[in-house]
């Protein structure tokens, strides 16, 4: 028994593929295997293996990105505030209005705060190291494709949408 599926040649709208994308990408945060991913969407094979393929291409643009400068703010950033953090655990823990058996939780703060603290600046030099060989790499014109397709149809969802089937014997 085949079954065959009239090919709706309907372009679909970025939006809506968007739309989809997104929640392929909740339902894979949330553990989902692909095959559950299809059932849960109601939508084909190869549109989910698709919008994970794209994700996964914009998840490395993201690291990418990451590597050439934007983590040095984020480092700063995140160093500040640990800093608020351990100044605020601080007053409070000294405050005298603060109720005794809340102070304990203060200096858990402070500790964690410092661990983190240790921990992104041990990690620095690190990730310092890995911008220079990128910036290395782009004067040495590796071939890193920066080409920002943007988000839209993919070939495979005109080809698996489904609006009516029917069996030949």
């Amino acid at each position: 028994m085949l079954i065959y599926y009239i090919i709706d040649l309907v372009k679909i709208p970025a939006k809506v593929t968007n739309e989809r994308r997104e929640k392929v990408w909740f339902l894979m945060l949330k553990g989902y295997h692909p095959t559950s991913i299809i059932k849960e969407l109601n939508v084909c094979n190869a549109t989910v293996y698709n919008d994970i393929k794209f994700l996964t291409k914009k998840s490395k643009q993201y690291v990418y990105d990451m590597a050439k400068g934007t983590h040095v703010l984020l480092y700063q950033r995140a160093i500040e505030g640990i800093g608020l953090t351990l100044e605020n655990a601080w007053l409070k823990f000294n405050d005298p209005q603060v109720p005794e058996k809340q102070k304990p939780a203060y200096l858990r703060l402070t500790m964690e705060a410092h661990k983190s603290m240790i921990e992104l600046i041990a990690n620095g030099p690190t990730v310092m190291a890995i911008q220079d060989i990128t910036n290395r790499a782009e004067r040495l014109g590796s071939g890193i494709d920066n080409s920002q397709q943007q988000p839209g149809i993919e070939k495979d969802d005109l080809n698996c949408n489904t609006n009516e089937s029917e069996e030949l014997t």
